[in-house]
């Protein structure tokens, strides 16, 4: 079954604008058999939050997101930091 995508229009346009790409092009990081995923325990967010490290557009990013009904939501993503590459396996 194919994953379906879906993220805040808004949180989008945004991401797009102010980082350079558009969240559901890094949506490749879920392809990546090697990516790096752990539940997001910082806070309490009513929801679990879920972080996947992967590569994507030729880069690695971290992508916040959390499951509804069937729908991978995306909450945010950004490129990795050198502690995330490193946790990835990318140095």
């Amino acid at each position: 079954m194919e994953r379906l995508f879906g993220c805040d229009p808004a949180k989008r346009r945004w991401l797009l604008n102010e980082r350079g790409f558009d969240l559901l092009d890094v949506t490749a990081v879920f392809a990546d058999t090697n990516r790096r995923d752990h539940v997001d325990m910082r806070f309490d967010y009513g929801e679990t939050r879920r972080v996947t490290i992967g590569r994507a557009l030729g880069r690695v990013f971290t992508v916040v997101y959390t499951m509804r009904g069937p729908v991978t939501w995306l909450i945010t993503a950004w490129p990795a930091s050198r502690k995330e590459r490193e946790h990835y396996g990318d140095r």
